[in-house]
């Protein structure tokens, strides 16, 4: 018996093809050929391969074919000189510290699965064996043909050996023998999505009609179990709609101050969070990048280190946002409302602490399922506050004890993962943390002072009421911040591994396309409200904010310009230049006091608004000269 072994192959290395040929030859099988059919640059699914194999076989005059992935060894399986009772058949695969013994169809799905569970006797019956070793009868290929070539890759064998089942021939295993497959795709994304998309294929070409009707009405729940196999997509989807809801949420709630509240209290609420923003990203210090990146293993004892790190950093904001507000003498109808607020200092901490444990553990939809229960239940509680008393003071108490609230559950549920936390002070760790997390830190400072400096300046100037007006302008930019955060998110990665690939043709091509794309993106939402802000935001605003349309009018031409220095910003850190940043951001606030402290006296809302629009342009153009600098 003349025996086909063909291998498809696909970037393999030549030394996995000697030790491919080796084998084979170690088998002594009496006659043979060897078939190595490489899809690296054709394009071409591994049914089209095996089809090519098994083609030259045919040719050469071979009976029998043992197709075969090249990420498996055949040393302890085969001795061809016995032929079992099967028409196809395989050996026990060995994959990943598990056994198979070939596959059996779910009749009531019309899916393929492995089987585990190790049968009774030596040669066991099954419906299909795995492609990635499977041995073919001449005669089996005379009767139903070849592969399915419509499949690019997997379930094509399930495909082959439904076929042939349904035509007579038997198929099986002999669980005596076994192979080891080290299925270098384990952890290749499109695999997973070959399976759905095939699966499917399947299950329409040989379904019956009860079948497909039941996997219709099933189709939620297969989303969803494929969802949660797919870690990164489900941590990704709710994070970002976590984001959205609590953007729409506190959107409303910025509806029902203006409504209810005059300018100069709104001015009041503004105030006291941007004073406690000031200095917010003290709090983070960059310890979650380097919690997402460096932590990996010994993850609660290393949570707990971090824990106590981000304690007493959120302890020393604390301390210094108040020490700020006395500094800047505020009257005590601001200060009261900054002290409350900066207990939100500490529900960041623990909220975030419990944000980087859940993503470790690739479970971070937990923390934003969370976040977003607790943003539903404050936004509706300040509401009703606001509808029963009308009272801005109480806005304040509520968020203070709401906070304080999330801080207690966030504690609890980091206690419950990693056991008891400890405020222990280890410098050492500190600083080997600090030493990476630094350049980001100076980056969210001067970017948050960069962002902020404005409101205050307007305040201490022009009041309170200058800066509410201002505000509710801002706020609508503020909302569309989401489409920011969603680019930036989608576009860092690819960038990173494009320079990290050294593909720098196409991480320049990416650049343009994602230029033109941002930019008509952000001139289109601009122009958008421009037109139709005069006209459809009144119904918005009351008399006392009319003028905030004008404010909004002006500043949401930043909106195109901040997209289009993201995509420069995250080109900059792909290419390893983040410090070069920090002296933008930094030339940045300079120029923003400056021109602030001399445009508000003569201009008030209005000066600050054309700062923010003009401070957006430079910041475009310095992080181009930069970024085309460094290309």
């Amino acid at each position: 018996m003349k025996t086909a072994f063909i291998f498809v192959l696909y970037k393999t290395p030549q030394s996995e093809i000697n030790r491919l040929k080796k084998e084979v030859k170690e088998l002594n099988t009496s006659c043979y050929k060897l078939y190595f059919i490489d899809n690296s640059s054709n394009r071409q699914g591994y049914a089209e391969g095996v089809n090519a194999g098994i083609k030259k076989g045919l040719k050469d005059g071979c009976d029998l074919f043992a197709i075969a992935n090249p990420d498996i060894t055949l040393v302890k399986s085969v001795e061809l000189a016995k032929l079992n009772p099967f028409d196809i058949w395989s050996y026990t695969m060995h994959q990943q510290g598990n056994n198979y013994y070939g596959g059996m169809i779910d009749k009531w799905r019309m899916s393929g699965g492995l089987i585990d569970k190790k049968p009774n006797r030596r040669f066991c019956e099954t419906d299909f064996v795995s492609g990635s070793l499977m041995f073919i009868k001449k005669k089996v290929i005379d009767k139903i043909g070849f592969f399915d070539e419509s499949y690019f890759m997997y379930y094509e064998e399930v495909d082959y050996c439904y076929r042939a089942k349904k035509a007579g021939f038997k198929i099986g295993i002999d669980s005596k023998r076994y192979y080891e497959h080290f299925e270098i795709s384990v952890n290749n994304p499109k695999k997973e999505f070959y399976l759905f998309k095939n699966r499917f294929k399947f299950l329409i070409k040989y379904g019956s009609i009860k079948q497909k009707i039941r996997e219709f009405i099933r189709i939620p729940k297969t989303v969803f179990e494929e969802i949660r196999k797919r870690p990164f997509y489900l941590n990704f989807f709710s994070l970002n709609f976590s984001s959205i809801i609590n953007k729409i949420l506190h959107f409303i709630l910025f509806l029902i101050f203006i409504s209810y509240f005059k300018p100069e209290e709104y001015g009041v609420y503004t105030l006291a969070w941007t004073q406690v923003g000031l200095l917010l990203p003290l709090v983070d210090f960059g310890t979650t990048s380097y919690g997402l990146v460096h932590i990996n293993d010994s993850i609660e004892r290393k949570i707990r280190e971090l824990f106590s790190l981000r304690f007493y950093l959120s302890l020393i904001t604390f301390v210094l946002t108040i020490s700020l507000a006395i500094l800047f003498e505020y009257p005590s109808s601001i200060l009261i409302p900054i002290i409350l607020i900066s207990f939100v200092i500490f529900a960041n901490m623990f909220s975030g602490t419990y944000l980087i444990l859940t993503s470790i553990k690739q479970k971070s939809y937990f923390a934003s399922f969370v976040s977003m229960i607790f943003q539903l239940f404050l936004v509706v509680s300040l509401i009703i506050s606001v509808l029963i008393t009308k009272k801005l003071s109480l806005v304040f108490i509520v968020t203070f004890v709401l906070y304080n609230l999330y801080s207690l559950v966030n504690f609890i549920l980091i206690r419950r993962e990693v056991g008891g936390l400890s405020l222990k002070i280890n410098l050492k760790k500190w600083l080997e943390i600090i030493k990476k997390s630094f350049v980001y830190l100076l980056i969210s400072l001067l970017a948050g002072f960069y962002s902020k400096v404005d409101v205050l300046i307007l305040n201490f100037i022009q009041g309170k009421e200058a800066v509410g007006i201002y505000s509710a302008g801002y706020r609508f930019l503020d909302a569309l911040m989401f489409v920011v955060t969603a680019y930036n998110v989608s576009s860092i990665p690819l960038f990173s591994k494009l320079v990290k690939e050294k593909k720098i043709n196409i991480f320049k091509n990416k650049i343009r396309k994602d230029v033109m794309l941002v930019f008509t993106i952000g001139v289109f939402i601009a122009l958008g409200f421009y037109f139709l802000g005069p006209i459809i935001l009144p119904l918005v605003y009351k008399n006392t904010y009319l003028q905030s349309i004008q404010v909004l009018r002006i500043i949401i031409f930043a909106l195109p310009l901040i997209l289009l220095t993201s995509v420069f910003l995250n080109s900059i850190y792909a290419l390893g230049k983040a410090k070069t940043v920090i002296y933008i951001f930094l030339f940045q606030l300079i120029i923003n006091i400056g021109l602030n402290l001399y445009f508000i006296p003569r201009y008030s809302f209005f000066g600050s608004a054309y700062i923010t629009l003009g401070g957006e342009l430079i910041n475009t153009l310095l992080t181009f000269i930069v970024l085309w600098r460094v290309l």
